[in-house]
């Protein structure tokens, strides 16, 4: 889904011309489909003049959130990695619930995003996801198996 900064709206999939106002992102296209640069004046392949408007500058809360999406990513990666460091360096039970939480909140959170692809797509994604949990339940039945025999 594209949101277009010149009409204010949403346009669904990733098409390369808005479906409203006709103007492009951030880049210009010529007439052949060569993009340029958003302040050309020229194709830079072919010469042409004959440009598209493009529909403007990303909105700063568009660029904003998409680091704070990678910010979460980063210490959801640290505090999982961190999770197996303490539950491999000591062998007490309670360092397992450290990496359950944010294991669950990367399941939710990657469930959340199958569900905005399209039809095809967000079934196909629910699909191997299942098979991806019945493996990690494999996985932590193993794991839980291992701790309780060192813990006995």
């Amino acid at each position: 889904m594209r949101y277009c900064p010149h009409c204010h709206r949403f346009n669904p999939g990733r098409p390369p011309i808005c479906h409203f106002c006709g103007r492009t992102w951030y880049v210009r296209l010529c007439p052949r489909g060569h993009e340029n640069p958003f302040n050309a004046q020229y194709c830079g392949t072919c010469g042409s003049p004959d440009l598209t408007e493009t529909a403007g500058r990303r909105p700063w809360f568009l660029v904003a959130f998409k680091g704070f999406l990678w910010l979460l990513g980063g210490l959801l990666i640290y505090s999982i990695i961190n999770g197996f460091w303490n539950l491999l360096t000591s062998h007490q039970a309670n360092q397992f619930f450290s990496l359950l939480v944010p294991l669950c909140l990367l399941v939710f959170g990657f469930w959340f995003a199958l569900s905005l692809l399209p039809g095809p797509f967000s079934h196909l994604g629910q699909r191997m996801a299942r098979y991806a949990l019945k493996l990690c339940s494999l996985l932590t039945q193993g794991l839980l198996k291992i701790i309780w025999k060192i813990m006995r």
